[in-house]
């Protein structure tokens, strides 16, 4: 496939709110690296910064869920079987992968804030809303058949968090009763995974009564499904308290306060509480209730390689459906206003259309 010298890219410097669209030198890859040119990208949730974090770049490509095609492979690359014209899905954070590393020689890669760690789109490396992207050979996983670009594009964050969150950090089991805060691109993922697992019982908590009625018409019997929205409805707490119900791990994808709080009135003594989302800036512990009750509180972020196939392997499967929205690449600061403004209900799938801009 014959590459370009330059492409166009949206990128985004810290402190302006609005990303631009301009044109950059196509990257060439490394030894260890491959070069994709993308087909699907999603997820733009850093606009707000004012200024950048520890060891972020002031400018980047935006975009931290990819997928696309191999046009070149870096001449050191021996494993995963890469050839040129595979479809892959991409690690957000593949990490750096030295044995000196405290978090990636504990297997815990998606959390290394290693300059060579990755972070594609998340003020590291250049992320996804571009017509190319170098990559770290060990941060790809082919796309299997049968999946849909755009889903396999979701996969490596909107499923592959909700799947390491359920099946890995709450390792919840079959004969357990949980909650799950939010059902967004996320949350209704965990939501199939949870159910997919076996779980006895599970409830569900979110602000709109749309999604609400999707994890209704997904099994969740209408009992255990709570809309906030309504002022005068009974909350999660108030339910299981009167029911006298053991929730023996909630599941948080919002991260705000008020999920937060009613997370630890409704656990039950010794439970445990999956802290995912990360709406709110600051969260109140009520140590009254959750020490009185000995909760334990675990935090996620991304998931691993491992799970991003098994992930992949569900979804070909049709066991996971991600709901998934497209649009135009050309269209992304109209996108960005709509998530802000909450017009789109679900994950966001930008396709690149480049050649009309």
């Amino acid at each position: 496939m014959s590459v370009p010298s330059e492409m166009k890219a949206w990128r985004v410097h810290i402190g302006k709110p609005e990303p631009f669209l301009t044109e950059v030198p196509v990257p060439k890859p490394g030894a260890d690296e491959l070069l994709v040119t993308i087909l699907a990208a999603g997820d733009c949730t850093i606009m707000g910064f004012s200024e950048p974090l520890p060891g972020w770049k002031p400018e980047f490509t935006l975009g931290h869920e990819g997928a696309g095609e191999i046009v070149q492979v870096g001449s050191n690359v021996k494993d995963g079987g890469f050839a040129v014209g595979d479809k892959v899905t991409i690690l957000i954070v593949p990490g750096c992968n030295k044995p000196s590393c405290p978090v990636c020689s504990n297997d815990m890669h998606r959390i290394c804030r290693d300059p060579e760690s990755g972070n594609y789109g998340l003020g590291v490396d250049d992320g996804f809303f571009a017509e190319y992207v170098t990559v770290k050979a060990r941060a790809a996983v082919k796309v299997p058949e049968g999946i849909d670009i755009a889903a396999a594009a979701v996969s490596a964050d909107a499923v592959l968090t909700a799947y390491h969150a359920v099946r890995y950090i709450a390792d919840v089991q079959p004969n357990q009763t949980i909650a799950i805060y939010g059902l967004g691109g996320l949350g209704l993922n965990a939501l199939q995974i949870a159910q997919h697992l076996g779980v006895k019982q599970i409830f569900v908590v979110d602000k709109r009564q749309e999604t609400v009625d999707a994890a209704i018409k997904l099994g969740v019997p209408k009992e255990r499904a709570f809309c906030t929205d309504d002022p005068k409805a009974t909350r999660i707490e108030q339910y299981v308290a009167e029911k006298q119900v053991n929730i023996d791990t909630s599941i948080d994808f919002v991260g705000h306060t008020d999920t937060f709080h009613s997370a630890q009135f409704a656990v039950r003594g010794g439970g445990t509480m999956v802290l995912v989302g990360l709406i709110s800036p600051a969260l109140q512990l009520i140590p009254l209730v959750s020490v009185s009750k000995a909760i334990t509180i675990k935090c996620h972020y991304n998931g691993s390689k491992k799970a991003l196939v098994e992930c992949l392997d569900l979804m070909a499967k049709g066991v996971i459906q991600p709901k998934v929205e497209t649009d135009s690449v050309q269209n992304l600061p109209k996108v960005l206003k709509d998530l802000d403004e909450g017009r789109i209900k679900s994950r966001m799938v930008l396709l690149p259309d480049w050649k009309k801009t």
